[in-house]
């Protein structure tokens, strides 16, 4: 990265360290050898997306797994057109609430499924969280889902 991409990017990877530090952390360790200045936009864009998510999705109380919750807002991420380059692919993960880019992926083949689920499931966990919810949207389990999942990618 010559000095002039990174007196533009500087500012942004602050602001990422300041609202999260933890992704900055990650951005610099996944991407220190390949960074570029649109790689680096790519990141600080989709983390903005993520975290404003966060300010104003519901948590069911503080009840929903952390994962849905992360996962949740990196679907927001996802479907604004600012997914990392270097997320699991689809299908990837060991549990449907693993967060991050993996619950995003599940969850954007539930809203395939139902348009609107993502949604209608965060207005449900505005007051408390249950796996029912799962149901009651969708029909069936969460686990169940989580397994039509992983089957429609293998």
């Amino acid at each position: 990265m010559s000095s002039m991409q990174l007196f533009y990017v500087l500012p942004f990877f602050l602001l990422i360290a300041i609202l999260n530090p933890i992704h900055a952390v990650d951005y610099l360790v996944i991407n220190n050898a390949t960074a570029t200045l649109s790689g680096a936009r790519i990141e600080v864009i989709g983390v903005l997306y993520h975290e404003t998510t966060r300010v104003w999705q519901w948590s069911g109380n503080n009840e929903a797994p952390i994962g849905l919750i992360t996962g949740i807002a990196d679907y927001v991420r996802l479907k604004a057109g600012w997914a990392s380059p270097h997320w699991v692919q689809r299908g990837s993960g060991l549990r449907w609430n693993e967060g991050f880019a993996v619950t995003a992926n599940f969850l954007d083949y539930c809203n395939a499924l139902n348009d609107g689920f993502v949604a209608e499931l965060n207005a449900l966990m505005k007051y408390y969280y249950s796996d029912s919810f799962f149901v009651k949207l969708m029909g069936k389990s969460v686990d169940e889902l989580w397994i039509d999942y992983k089957a429609h990618y293998e």
